[in-house]
């Protein structure tokens, strides 16, 4: 055993006990306040580590949390009962919550952009602006005429109702009787009119009714959604105005996520062929075969290649323009699940080697064969989830385990792609925590104070 992994062991031990001298009512916190969290505060303290916010999920009764997802700047809880927790990312506020789906259906991660969400089930597609959750498809996909139709429906009825109460104020016993009943009943015409209408409304709001079922978590650039079909096809949704759908058949089922950058979106299936084409028509600027099915999500560098990860043991990066493929690497192995790229590092994860570190040109850095899940990144190690469910911090440039902390069993762990460094973690009760370095929680504090005192314009 090497040094490095008998100080891990140590360490873990350590932490261990700290956790459970906590869930047994010990240390300088009470029992629910510590052991309710993924991690003990304690533990984090000790390795240079803050909370910066904590925040509960109100649940419905009955109701836990099964996945949190990150965007760049939302931390989006999903329950059991498929209701999503919008949170703010960068403060820790409780945003909005909204039902997205039946208990029978499927809720894929959502596709952000420029602060609107997109969320693709089994049956719908449902857009909200991040910030309110305002609904957005009734004014990103219904085209104004469909809108205009609804009111003016709603107009006729209106205006019907108030011809049959003229006609009932016509004489025919005490005028006073029979006109105030008549425009009592015309209101109540008129009222239920506009409720109508609004319903209506809200109908065509609920979501755009998807003809297929997803089959992979969509990508989108506000123009078009873009998301896997099971049945072969890469479905292009239009979310605005004027603009067409469309979809691309491949030979197999597509089941990987898309990924797409200013011009073009990238997708691949079952059949290895990965492609690319233009965002808002169906043509196809360059394909590659691999050797193998593709069944993880597509992914990009900051330098703008694409990443492929093939069952053919190998990770391909492509330029995104040309199709040029840059480099492979060879796993030995199936690379099943998507790699995850933070500045000019690549991770991908293998069942038998583990998190495998590679540099620009696909090179290798380092192994470590215990990790089993990105977390995130920051400018000093790579925080991953080990085999065992434990949190460990790596560092970035020789992959040593700088430390590691046990994790509350069926903690969560939302995967932040965004360079913030900030790790995000959840309970099933609904506890959603965020945590960073100490020198990046000070500085946003620092950040937040001189906001504070400075005047308005």
């Amino acid at each position: 055993m090497t040094v490095e992994r008998q100080t891990l062991g140590v360490a873990l031990a350590v932490a261990t006990a700290v956790v459970a001298m906590a869930g047994a009512g010990c240390g300088t916190r009470g029992r629910g306040e510590e052991f309710a969290l993924p991690v003990a505060p304690v533990v984090l303290a000790g390795n240079r580590m803050g909370i910066r916010w904590q925040t509960s999920a109100l649940l419905a009764p009955g109701s836990h949390l099964t996945d949190v997802w990150v965007t760049d700047a939302f931390v989006v809880c999903h329950g059991s009962d498929h209701r999503v927790y919008v949170i703010d990312a960068k403060t820790g506020v409780r945003l909005w919550s909204k039902d997205l789906a039946g208990p029978r259906e499927t809720v894929w991660p959502p596709a952000a952009h420029r602060g609107d969400l997109w969320f693709a089930t089994t049956t719908r597609l449902m857009g909200f602006h991040g910030p309110d959750g305002r609904n957005i498809v009734a004014q990103a996909a219904r085209a104004e005429r469909e809108v205009q139709r609804v009111a003016d429906q709603a107009a006729r009825e209106a205006w019907e109702a108030q011809v049959i109460a003229r006609r009932m104020e016509q004489p025919s016993g005490p005028p006073e009787v029979k006109i105030a009943r008549g425009r009592a009943e015309a209101r109540i015409a008129q009222v239920q009119a506009v409720r109508a209408a609004r319903a209506a409304l809200a109908v065509d709001r609920e979501g755009i009714e998807l003809p297929f079922a997803p089959a992979g978590r969509p990508a989108t650039n506000g123009i078009h959604v873009f998301i896997p079909d099971g049945k072969g096809w890469l479905q292009a949704v239009a979310v605005v105005p004027g603009v067409v759908s469309w979809g691309r058949w491949t030979d197999d089922a597509v089941t990987s996520g898309p990924v797409a950058d200013d011009a073009l979106v990238y997708f691949a299936g079952r059949d290895g062929v990965v492609y690319a084409s233009n965002q808002n028509v169906r043509r196809v600027l360059w394909k590659y075969q691999t050797e193998g099915p593709i069944a993880a999500d597509l992914k990009r560098t900051e330098a703008g290649l694409v990443l492929a990860a093939s069952l053919d043991y190998s990770l391909y990066a492509f330029q995104g323009t040309s199709g040029r493929l840059d480099w492979r690497y060879n796993a030995g192995e199936r690379i099943r699940r998507a790699p995850y790229a933070f500045g000019t590092q690549v991770f991908v994860f293998t069942q038998q080697a583990g998190l495998t570190s590679l540099d620009e040109n696909g090179k290798v850095l380092w192994q470590l064969a215990e990790g089993d899940h990105i977390v995130t990144a920051d400018a000093e190690a790579v925080y991953v989830v080990s085999q065992g469910g434990d949190l460990l911090a790596v560092g970035r440039k020789d992959g040593k385990v700088r430390w590691g902390a046990p994790l509350r069993h069926a903690s969560l762990i939302g995967t932040n792609e965004t360079n913030s460094g900030v790790l995000y973690l959840a309970t099933p009760e609904g506890q959603v925590l965020a945590v960073a370095r100490k020198q990046e929680v000070r500085q946003e504090a620092a950040e937040e104070a001189a906001e504070a005192e400075t005047p308005a314009p």
